[in-house]
């Protein structure tokens, strides 16, 4: 009886030390690292100001890397501290000697306590030593919370706003290459974090990089926002300025 019950837990027993083992494999060959920063600026929604913090952790093992972002935003008649949060994967191969990246992403954002927006996309990325171009499509989703539709008298059973199709894009010039202890970028875009523009409503950014140490850096952005290329003038939306840091938590030469 008791050869019995051994012989029937031993699969199980097995299959759980592979899983265990697998997973300390991958563990032990994967490089965490933490990104966080705060951010300060004013638009035409906060006339008089908004303060913002983030934290990034992600997961890279070889060329496939996983990331999650959470934002806490202060200041203006807001409803809520609690910004939204973000999910992304991406893949990074070569083609013809040239350095690609293909990054899929959902990003979940609470207006207010009764409106959410939220996104699905996806990005190629093609690097170059000095430049960089990003180019993709997201799906975004503008509807009312449920709590707002069960407490809706006039209920017309229309709740949502969705737009199928969306440009994402970047263009940035470096600098320096990525090796360098510092570099100087400028960029022109219609997505940063936690934001998608419309294709007509670029931003453009200023960013500073220090490298410390080997697996401690530091960053600054500029960013200016305009109110719409379409826009019967084309005029000042809004500035933030954003200050962060880096940390490769298992950085190591041989991987």
């Amino acid at each position: 009886m008791r050869i019995r019950q051994l012989i029937s837990i031993l699969p199980k027993k097995l299959t759980a030390s592979l899983l265990i083992f697998w997973l300390f494999v991958i563990v032990c060959s994967a490089q965490p690292s933490i990104m966080s920063f705060a951010e300060a600026g004013q638009n035409n929604i906060f006339n008089r100001g908004y303060f913002s913090y983030s934290l990034f952790p992600s997961y890279g093992l070889k060329d496939d890397s996983f990331d999650a972002g959470i934002l806490f935003s202060f200041g203006g008649d807001r409803e809520r501290n609690f910004g939204g949060y973000s999910l992304g994967y991406t893949r990074k191969f070569s083609l013809l000697k040239q350095s690609f990246a293909v990054s899929g992403f959902y990003l979940w954002v609470p207006f207010s306590s009764d409106l959410r927006e939220t996104n699905l996309g996806i990005v190629l990325n093609y690097t170059l030593p000095h430049f960089q171009f990003t180019l993709g499509n997201n799906y975004r989703t503008y509807r009312f919370s449920k709590a707002f539709i069960r407490s809706d008298e006039n209920a017309t059973g229309n709740y949502r706003i969705i737009e199928p199709g969306n440009l994402i894009y970047t263009f940035q010039y470096r600098v320096n290459r990525e090796e360098k202890l510092w570099n100087l970028m400028f960029s022109v875009t219609n997505n940063d974090y936690f934001i998608i523009e419309q294709e007509t409503n670029p931003m453009i950014l200023l960013k500073g990089t220090y490298q410390f140490k080997e697996n401690l850096s530091s960053f600054i952005d500029i960013g200016h926002k305009s109110a719409g290329l379409l826009c019967i003038k084309v005029d000042y939306f809004g500035y933030f300025f954003r200050l962060g840091m880096k940390w490769d938590i298992a950085k190591r030469q041989d991987i």
